[in-house]
């Protein structure tokens, strides 16, 4: 029988900004007939999706984001809470969503602060900062990107404003039980201007190839996303 320390051994914890993401209707993308193409496409994207994620993390300082995932769900984290480890978890997470919709993977994500503990094998976790990433990224009705109140509050006291790195607040925010009007949602602008949203077509031809469980989804999304881009002229 372990004792108490070999136990704690097992267990890695910190405090750090978290990325929690989740993919919308995964069971049906992924219950196919193995000799039915789309068995091929689903796997593919979802291969790629995964080598996305590797590869975002790869591109920052060895340490300042890592990764795990289980099935349909993907984390990021970072080593620190540190305001610059906040700036490095939103531009990832902006980054491999959009990534996630340009390969038609429906994906949903929220990212918050705060205390994080998982085992040393990547197959348990604990910790504020993933529950409350969790609980706000599975209540949402779209497929988004948000920032809890507990993110918001924390980048803040930074002087780190998220509406200034192409989040915004509103009412609409699609979210089931939870109030939206405490969160702060990307509006999939990426510095682009002057264009029409480059996803909006993806996120369409998504929504025809959905069922009609979840194309009131892509429709909120699309309905969002015209909403909150901003033209320059």
């Amino acid at each position: 029988m372990l004792d108490t320390y070999d136990k704690a051994e097992q267990w890695i914890a910190s405090d750090c900004w978290l990325a929690y993401f989740d993919i919308m209707g995964f069971a049906n993308l992924m219950s196919v007939e193995n000799d039915d193409p789309k068995a091929y496409f689903v796997r593919a994207d979802y291969e790629e999706t995964l080598s996305n994620l590797r590869k975002s993390c790869k591109e920052y300082e060895p340490g300042s984001l890592n990764y795990c995932w289980f099935s349909d769900t993907f984390l990021m984290f970072t080593e620190d809470n540190s305001p610059k480890s906040y700036c490095v978890i939103e531009f990832a997470a902006k980054s491999f969503i959009h990534h996630c919709l340009y390969s038609r993977i429906p994906i949903r994500g929220a990212i918050s602060v705060g205390s994080f503990m998982r085992s040393r094998d990547n197959r348990s976790f604990i910790g504020n900062a993933f529950l409350d990433a969790y609980r706000y990224g599975e209540d949402q009705d779209w497929l988004g990107l948000i920032i809890t109140p507990k993110g918001i509050t924390k980048a803040e006291s930074y002087d780190l404003y998220p509406i200034r790195h192409d989040f915004v607040k509103s009412d609409k925010i699609p979210m089931r039980k939870l109030p939206s009007n405490g969160v702060m949602a990307y509006r999939f602008q990426n510095g682009a201007a002057n264009y029409p949203c480059p996803l909006l077509p993806m996120l369409n031809e998504m929504k025809m190839q959905s069922g009609e469980k979840y194309r009131g989804k892509y429709e909120r999304t699309e309905q969002f996303i015209r909403k909150h881009y901003r033209w320059l002229i």
